[in-house]
């Protein structure tokens, strides 16, 4: 929900594409932003992509903090119809 909610944010871009701090997201979730938060929020990620409901590409590398996240079009298209966007 909370990828849904930075692209929403950032405007809705038609391609479902979010940049996001990974350490910013673990902060965020109460996961403490060292590596183990950082870790819990690439397992996430992981995990969402393994059921297709994202993309994620990492512009500096895996051991890099940004990942580049597009969300899928069903997950675009939910998001728009119950936020009205």
């Amino acid at each position: 929900m909370l990828l849904v909610a930075r692209w929403l944010e950032e405007g809705a871009a038609d391609d479902g594409e979010v940049s996001v701090s990974v350490a910013a997201v673990a902060e965020e979730l109460g996961l403490g932003s060292d590596r183990a938060g950082m870790l819990a929020v690439m397992a996430g990620l992981g995990e969402l992509e393994d059921r297709r409901q994202v993309r994620v590409s990492w512009p500096l590398g895996t051991g890099g903090s940004q990942a580049l996240v597009s969300l899928s079009s069903d997950l675009r298209s939910d998001a728009r119809r119950l936020f009205g966007v």
